[in-house]
């Protein structure tokens, strides 16, 4: 059976209201229907007052495939709810958080393993640290140099005491 979503008009001679109401396709304009989700006036001024729609069974009969005619379509549309049975603002909701999942996934998926380029430059500077830690006894200089030290080399004069007064000469 196909459901359409269309206007039945009531109102009197040149004084047109509709009802939003849910036919099957063969029911004539005004006749008996399924369901009535709300009202329309087009001579309302304010547009709050124009329509008035239960827009929770709106979505539902278009989620179970219910068709709106083109003024019922423009009606939902002004509303914020799509031809698939879902407000706008949620359906623009549920594909910002959609990306956002895949920008996630995309992020935390496993690196493939670093190439072999990267991986001997760490080893080389693990190579040169090592011996000089481990120098052998006998040379002293590399295991000086490699290891700075806080501590004044021999060679150098100890300051001058602070209390002594400083000759001139």
């Amino acid at each position: 059976m196909a459901v359409k979503i269309r206007l039945k008009r009531i109102g009197r001679k040149n004084r047109p209201f509709y009802r939003v109401c849910v036919f099957d396709s063969r029911t004539r304009r005004d006749g008996a229907p399924i369901e009535e989700l709300g009202a329309y006036d087009p001579h309302a001024r304010a547009l709050g007052n124009k329509v008035s729609l239960d827009a929770e069974r709106a979505s539902y009969w278009l989620s179970v495939g219910a068709q709106p005619s083109e003024t019922v379509s423009s009606l939902l549309r002004g509303l914020g709810i799509d031809k698939n049975g879902q407000d706008a603002a949620i359906a623009e909701k549920v594909a910002a958080e959609a990306a956002a999942t895949d920008e996630k996934v995309k992020s935390q998926a496993p690196q493939p393993p670093a190439p072999k380029a990267e991986a001997a430059p760490a080893e080389a500077a693990a190579a040169e640290t090592a011996p000089a830690e481990e120098a052998p006894g006998g040379d002293a200089t590399a295991a000086a140099d490699a290891a700075p030290t806080s501590e004044p080399a021999g060679d150098v004069a100890p300051a001058a005491d602070a209390g002594a007064p400083e000759k001139e000469g």
